[in-house]
């Protein structure tokens, strides 16, 4: 895979950059700024792919780094926020759960039919918008900003369902295109 360097690859690999600061801000107990650097983040995370459509800058390094900033960021919010009692352990675990297989499964379509062609679904982009304005909400909350303690449950809850609802319809799609493949001989 060739490195590229162009304006949406380089905002992917800040987003990247950007995943030890947010942990240091979250870990030191500085949510406010942990705040600015996950907007930073989710503000990339638009425009690369944005500009990679609207000005034909797609490449197989961006396209593969993308997925890879977005978990990393959200794993470290997650993770570090669960630690520390703002996000319930339930919803860490099924995000986990939900990434894992989704890697998993790519990795083992890989293994077993070559080249794997990922383009995230409607509902997979949904949680991850989801999950991302659950975050703002959460440093929002934890930064003092705003009190959203009345519908932080709710909030929860709904990137739960959003979580179980795209990884059942990964499963299934990439479920179905490994039977098809299995189908045809090599």
């Amino acid at each position: 895979m060739k490195v590229v360097w162009n304006v949406p690859n380089v905002l992917t690999l800040l987003r990247v950059l950007a995943a030890p600061l947010l942990a240091y801000f979250l870990m030191r107990g500085y949510y406010e700024y942990a705040l600015y650097t996950f907007i930073f983040a989710a503000i990339t995370d638009a425009l690369d792919g944005f500009i990679a459509r609207r000005f034909d800058l797609y490449t197989e390094f961006g396209a593969a780094l993308d997925p890879l900033a977005d978990k990393l960021i959200t794993l470290t919010c997650l993770v570090i926020l669960t630690f520390q009692g703002w996000v319930p352990l339930w919803l860490t675990l099924a995000i986990v759960v939900r990434d894992t297989v989704i890697v998993a499964g790519a990795f083992s379509y890989h293994h077993l039919f070559g080249e794997v062609d990922i383009h995230p679904t409607w509902l997979g982009k949904f949680h991850t918008f989801a999950a991302f304005a659950l975050f703002i909400v959460v440093l929002t909350h934890t930064a003092r900003l705003i009190d959203a303690s009345d519908w932080l449950t709710a909030s929860f809850v709904v990137v739960l369902a959003t979580t179980l609802a795209s990884l059942a319809q990964y499963v299934v799609l990439w479920g179905r295109k490994a039977a098809r493949r299995a189908k045809v001989p090599h």
